[in-house]
């Protein structure tokens, strides 16, 4: 899957790189820069092509239903998490992670104080079998 996390108060979303669709597996892209927010996505990568979507037509649509992914939203008001029906759940505390290595990067992430969000995430990498090095770091 994926693992991508999130700090409002460093103003970073950082991502592994890998993507597999259970036979095979490469390199691709997990986060999108759109008016100065940026959207990272874990999961079926369809499901978040809609998301990208409706969320550059100004939420025209309803929003699309994730039956198999999540998306986090970083901007300068702050850090939202997407699931589900796509409710968005603003996270008050301003750092999240989502995908099969959230559990690791958020544990890795803590253990540092909060202060190394890419090595936290490389991290996770070595532990969560469906993320993969290269990590890309983004700033708002």
């Amino acid at each position: 899957m994926t693992t991508i996390l999130a700090s409002f108060h460093l103003g970073v979303m950082v991502a592994d790189t890998g993507i597999n669709d259970g036979d095979r597996v490469w390199s691709g892209r997990k986060v999108w820069r759109h008016k100065g927010a940026l959207l990272g996505f874990s999961g079926d990568y369809l499901e978040g092509e809609q998301f990208l979507a409706w969320w550059k037509s100004g939420f025209k649509d309803e929003p699309p239903i994730f039956n198999h992914s999540e998306a986090l939203v970083l901007d300068c008001l702050g850090l939202t998490h997407f699931l589900g029906k796509t409710i968005p759940a603003n996270i008050a505390r301003g750092v999240e992670a989502i995908g099969s290595g959230a559990k690791a990067a958020m544990a890795a992430f803590d253990s540092m104080h909060f202060t190394n969000p890419k090595r936290a995430v490389e991290l996770a990498c070595k532990y969560d079998n469906n993320s993969r090095k290269p990590v890309r770091l983004y700033r708002l």
